[in-house]
């Protein structure tokens, strides 16, 4: 009387059996990390941390400057010139400069 098929006898039901999972061939770990290095791969090791700059012996301050590209261009050149100095470096030496 069900519409639905509720009063049909049951199929018994068939589960796939479980199979051995396949065990992986020992790899050569030199011939892993070389095909990895040929696909493109980086290592996820950390590297290697920077030292910290020098303590500072006095209060420090920031500004940002934005300015033609030729000036900046120019302090960079000039850091460079005095053996890679810091900007703030480059600054003083200017102003010690002017002042005196």
């Amino acid at each position: 009387m069900s519409s639905y098929g509720f009063d049909k006898p049951l199929e018994s039901v068939k589960l796939p059996q479980p199979t051995a999972p396949k065990q992986p061939e020992p790899a050569n770990m030199a011939s892993v990390l070389q095909a990895g290095s040929s696909l493109g791969f980086v290592s996820r090791e950390a590297s290697p941390r920077r030292k910290t700059g020098p303590k500072r012996t006095e209060p420090q301050d920031k500004i940002t400057i934005a300015g033609p590209k030729r000036i900046i261009d120019r302090l960079k050149a000039y850091c460079d010139r005095e053996g890679g100095i810091t900007y703030h470096a480059a600054i003083e030496a200017l102003l010690d400069t002017v002042e005196k």
